[in-house]
């Protein structure tokens, strides 16, 4: 007596034979579909029998068509194996030596590629295999294609972006009202003759907010008028929103005459608010650009951040602004308790 492969149970009467072994005509099914095989074309593997559509690499979901691998129980494509078993450099596609580094976006690299050039907005290596290149610029400036082909080239999508970033400031105290703001986008030569300071080690120059101030002769300021907002072309649409909106906290400063304000106090407080907000986003690139302001040491931008964040935590954030304006620093414990 034969029994079933399938069901292991006895054949009484009408069988059939395939792959070796009998089977029951209802169990000779697609081991993957489970629909029935008789009379139709199938594939075997491992003694079970398939449509040649249903056979699979369980690493990419493809079908096996010719060459494949078996590895636990399952045929594999031999490139798919690799990948699976022994991981690839995502610089140079060769088995990853005994040392290497894995980026925030899980691309692992040999660290011998420490030397590549990052892009300047997202931090990844730029290189052919990652990010298919990317732009660089004289002054070190470089933006990776991955953030290129999502960048802000146009006036009308700055534009868009820049009245929900004024709505987003608004949203927590800072409101802009009427006051205008005007965005130029730009190129790297304008912005780095608009600047005001050379503390740009970590953070490239990527927006300024420009102003006009006249003043008679003996120094005394007669006006001052907003003229706008400068940032730099291509940045990918999460990057540039947060250069809007440090610089929009800038024109808040300046319409509401926050004057004098030492650098680290007011650059702090425009990279703080950048972090409110990217708080309120639930992304990965969101998530990229909060660990990166946490982790900055730069003297002006990342310590004046974690002095406006820990000054957060003396007082809220409507009478900080009204502390750091008639101060023109960061509160201390004992300034913000006798605050009033």
């Amino acid at each position: 007596m034969n029994f079933c492969k399938s069901c292991r149970k006895p054949i009484h009467g009408n069988g059939l034979e395939a792959l070796g072994s009998h089977w029951h005509v209802h169990c000779f099914n697609c081991r993957t579909c489970k629909k029935p095989l008789l009379n139709k074309s199938f594939v075997g593997f491992n003694g079970r029998p398939f449509h040649s559509r249903c056979l699979k690499c369980p690493g990419c979901r493809k079908t096996i068509k010719n060459k494949y691998i078996e590895n636990d129980g399952m045929p594999w494509h031999p490139d798919c194996y690799q990948k699976q078993n022994h991981p690839l450099c995502a610089v140079c596609r060769k088995p990853l030596s005994e040392h290497y580094l894995v980026d925030f976006w899980g691309n692992a690299f040999c660290d011998t590629h420490q030397d590549y050039t990052q892009c300047s907005s997202c931090s990844r290596t730029v290189c052919k295999n990652i990010t298919d290149g990317g732009m660089s610029f004289p002054d070190g400036l470089v933006i990776c294609n991955i953030c290129n082909l999502r960048g802000v080239i146009t006036q009308e999508q700055g534009d868009r972006l820049m009245d929900q970033m004024r709505s987003a400031l608004a949203s927590v105290g800072l409101k802009l009202h009427k006051s205008s703001t005007p965005l130029t986008l730009c190129d790297r030569d304008e912005l780095r003759e608009a600047s005001r300071h050379n503390f740009h080690n970590e953070r490239p120059i990527l927006g300024l907010a420009r102003w006009s101030t006249t003043t008679a002769g003996n120094g005394q300021v007669i006006s001052r008028e907003f003229n706008d907002i400068l940032i730099q072309k291509h940045l990918p649409e999460e990057h540039f929103r947060t250069v809007a909106i440090h610089e929009l906290t800038h024109a808040w400063f300046f319409y509401n005459n926050y004057r004098d304000l030492p650098l680290e106090l007011e650059e702090g407080m425009c990279v703080m608010m950048e972090y409110i907000w990217l708080k309120s986003q639930d992304t990965q690139d969101a998530e990229f650009r909060r660990m990166a302001i946490e982790s900055s040491d730069d003297p002006v931008y990342g310590l004046g951040f974690q002095k406006a964040k820990a000054s957060l935590k003396l007082m809220p954030l409507k009478t900080l602004l009204l502390f750091i304006k008639e101060r023109k620093t960061f509160p201390t414990r004992w300034s913000a308790f006798f605050f009033q």
